[in-house]
């Protein structure tokens, strides 16, 4: 029965002009050839019975859809443009309006610019008018979700396929699935409902059923899933009681898209797409009118599952999750587990996954090769230029703890605020300012005297001693039994003792052959051999 539906739907929904045989009482008009982001657009026309209406963007996403019915014999649809690139690129969008009788098909532009022969109001021949006339309203309204459309069982819900094509549930099968929860309620969508591609809605309301129980809610599809925080979504939730929660999510892959991506990781040495990406959006629905929620309260985690290729293309230990934004790329981290990349996310948009290799003229062969190139796309550690990294290079008490700081916000799993003591020999606008800040506030640097000795080499006993503090976020267990056995052991100094034997207990120093030099300096190369057995294998 699935298959049939989604055939049906799939012809419903194909964007070929028919309108030589749509029926009289069935008309489809767009209130302006162009818009700019932020403004308002309306479909409207007449039908006879329920509208069946969508959107897609440039790139063959969805951007909007929903099913309208008609008020005397009249339909409308108030539609807000995203004034974010990620939601709304610009270029023209396909819209599609089915009934009964026939579906109907026109089109119109997000430009960054108006014309001054461009029509930009909600009505053609409005001379511009951004709002109705006074006591107007465009007619018709979103299909209300019925309180008991979906099943659930032990906290998860199983929504219910509507005729659109989306999947819904409804306030009491919300309420039902709270009351068995202990912690989140999860919504699993099929994995066969379409290879990629999933919209998903329910009541606003439920978004402060859930904020008032605590409970997360987890979207489960067959390309990943997503987990939205109790009070994630708040302003949705607070100012849309009597609307509707759109969630759009696609890991399905056009032409375009991929040649927007590949175009984004090419502007950039060493970055490689591994085909790998998903788009999110949120959309708060009401009033006839669709606005899309960017910004969320509490971050998001999101998995996306790798198919089989691409976890035989991507590299181990090189691979990281990308914003996608234009032609831009911002790194937000991404940890590998089992086939799938986990990444967090205070905003929805498009998330990629790349290789990133960084090339470094005087790395090639070097024992600490690995490291370096493991910690540079983590964008943990950089060169000294473009070209270099300067592997025999000393390093500073500074840089050390700023690699540190780096490593432990790359793990996602503590929340560092600036705190702590403050150091008078460290100027509050240099580079390492906030990391020192940061590592005293949880006890992994301390200080003498006030002073935190920024620019002095640091030892191999002193790193050590930070690595270790630091090593208790990262939740290691001991690899080696006993004490370390190194020939130079009594020039430790009295405070590093503990320290050494912790660090060689969880394999994170190794000594030189039988000796530690704990007091000589420390090397580029092995802060980044040090600070990477901090990090999970294969991440």
């Amino acid at each position: 029965m699935k298959k049939v539906l989604a055939a049906m739907l799939a012809l419903l929904f194909v964007l070929t002009p028919v309108s030589g045989f749509a029926a009289a009482s069935f008309t489809l008009d767009v209130s302006a050839g162009k818009v700019l982001r932020g403004e308002e657009i309306t479909l409207s026309g007449s039908a006879a019975d329920d509208v069946v209406v969508k959107i897609i963007r440039p790139n063959d996403t969805v951007f909007y859809m929903d099913v309208i019915k008609p008020a005397n014999g009249s339909y409308a649809a108030k539609i807000t443009i995203p004034v974010s690139a990620d939601f709304a690129p610009y270029g023209t969008y396909r819209v599609a309006a089915s009934s009964s009788s026939a579906t109907l098909t026109k089109s119109f532009s997000v430009v960054e610019t108006l014309s001054g022969g461009d029509v930009g109001g909600l009505y053609p021949g409005d001379g511009g008018s951004t709002t109705p006339d006074e006591g107007t309203s465009p007619p018709g309204s979103s299909s209300p979700i019925p309180a008991d459309a979906g099943q659930t069982a032990n906290a998860v819900i199983e929504p219910e396929l509507a005729a659109d094509g989306s999947f819904r549930f409804g306030a009491d099968t919300l309420a039902a699935a709270i009351a068995q929860a202990r912690d989140a309620v999860t919504v699993e969508l099929p994995a066969d409902a379409g290879t990629a591609d999933y919209t998903l809605e329910f009541p606003a309301q439920a978004l402060s059923a859930l904020n008032s129980a605590e409970r997360d809610l987890i979207l489960v599809f067959g390309g990943g899933s997503i987990r939205l925080p109790a009070g994630a979504a708040s302003s949705a939730a607070n100012g849309g009681q009597a609307g509707t929660i759109r969630i759009v999510v696609n890991t399905a892959l056009t032409d375009e898209v991929k040649q927007q991506i590949n175009q984004a990781a090419n502007a950039y040495a060493g970055y490689r797409f591994i085909g790998a990406a998903i788009s999110v959006d949120i959309q708060l629905v009401a009033g006839g009118s669709s606005t899309a929620v960017h910004q969320l309260d509490q971050q998001a985690t999101v998995t996306l599952k790798l198919t089989d290729d691409q976890q035989r293309s991507v590299t181990s230990g090189l691979a990281g999750v990308y914003y996608v934004n234009g032609n831009q790329l911002e790194y937000v981290v991404g940890t590998a587990d089992g086939g799938s990349f986990t990444f967090r996310t205070n905003h929805f948009s498009t998330y990629a996954v790349l290789d990133y290799t960084k090339s470094f003229a005087d790395l090639k062969g070097h024992w600490a090769e690995k490291s370096v190139l493991s910690l540079a796309a983590r964008h943990i550690v950089t060169g000294v230029d473009e070209q270099h990294f300067a592997p025999a290079r000393q390093i500073t008490r500074a840089e050390f703890t700023t690699m540190i700081m780096r490593s432990l916000e790359w793990t996602g799993n503590v929340d560092v605020q600036a705190g702590g003591a403050s150091f008078t020999d460290v100027a509050a606008g240099s580079y390492y300012a906030d990391a020192v800040a940061k590592a005293a506030a949880l006890g992994i640097v301390t200080g003498n005297n006030g002073e935190f000795l920024p620019n002095a080499i640091i030892s191999r006993e002193e790193a050590i001693t930070i690595l270790v503090r630091a090593a208790g976020e990262f939740n290691l267990t001991a690899s080696n039994e006993g004490k370390p056995a190194f020939s130079d052991a009594d020039e430790i100094s009295a405070w590093a003792v503990e320290a050494v034997n912790q660090a060689w207990s969880k394999g994170l120093i190794e000594g030189n052959g039988q000796q530690l030099y704990p007091k000589k300096s420390v090397t580029r190369a092995e802060a980044a051999v040090m600070i990477n057995r901090l990090l999970p294998a294969g991440t």
